[in-house]
């Protein structure tokens, strides 16, 4: 019998952040919201999104529509679930709710291909709308960095977004594209997807004082 993953639900944080992506006929619409809750085999909880969120939500969010749920399991060695199910229902009373039909399986994604180093380098991150924010980068493996940002305001919008990771400590820039946004209380964990070559990344990380062997593979 092929395996169903779903123990891995009872591992979802209450209040943690999960990615909600609401399936059309003609396309999709993804929007951030908060894991609430599970019953055994019966349904999923969500937290209804904000209109900022997610602007007129209730012309997507209805009865019977097909969604797609991702979350990050956190301890596991970045390892994000999915499953795909129908809406149940959308409570309003006492507070709005979405229930989602209990998966029959979840799937399993490594959301990082390598080891990466942490690290405490101040930097700024470019993106391409031309803003800058301030933050550190928390840790840097060959091919992208995890890039902590510090701000009030949601920076849900900022993936996908092309952008520039400027070194303080140097003039060295590194061109790259956000690619997950986890928020925080006082900001948000970017994670980044460089384009620099390994070559590249390996001199800088040999600059810095970062050992690269450290990210050679440990597995026979």
């Amino acid at each position: 019998m092929p395996t169903t993953n779903l123990e891995k639900l009872h591992q979802l944080t209450t209040g943690g952040m999960v990615d909600l992506e609401i399936l059309t006929p003609t396309d999709s619409k993804r929007v951030k919201t908060e894991f609430i809750g599970l019953l055994d085999n019966k349904f999923i909880i969500l937290n209804y999104p904000n209109s900022k969120r997610l602007p007129a939500a209730v012309d997507y969010l209805r009865d019977g529509v097909m969604v797609v749920v991702r979350a990050l399991i956190e301890g596991e060695g970045g390892q994000v679930i999915a499953f795909r199910q129908q809406v149940m229902s959308v409570a309003s009373h006492p507070a709005r709710l979405i229930f989602i039909n209990f998966p029959k399986q979840v799937q399993l994604f490594a959301l990082r291909s390598q080891t990466r180093i942490p690290t405490l380098l101040p930097a700024k991150l470019k993106l391409s709308d031309d803003r800058v924010l301030n933050g550190v980068i928390k840790d840097i493996s060959l091919t992208g960095v995890m890039f902590d940002v510090k701000s009030d305001k949601e920076l849900e919008n900022i993936k996908d977004m092309q952008c520039t990771v400027i070194l303080n400590s140097s003039d060295k820039n590194f061109e790259g594209e956000v690619c997950s946004v986890k928020e925080h209380t006082t900001g948000a964990r970017c994670g980044i997807k460089l384009l620099a070559s390994e070559g590249e990344m390996q001199t800088f990380m040999k600059e810095h004082f970062i050992d690269p062997s450290a990210l050679e593979s440990t597995t026979e």
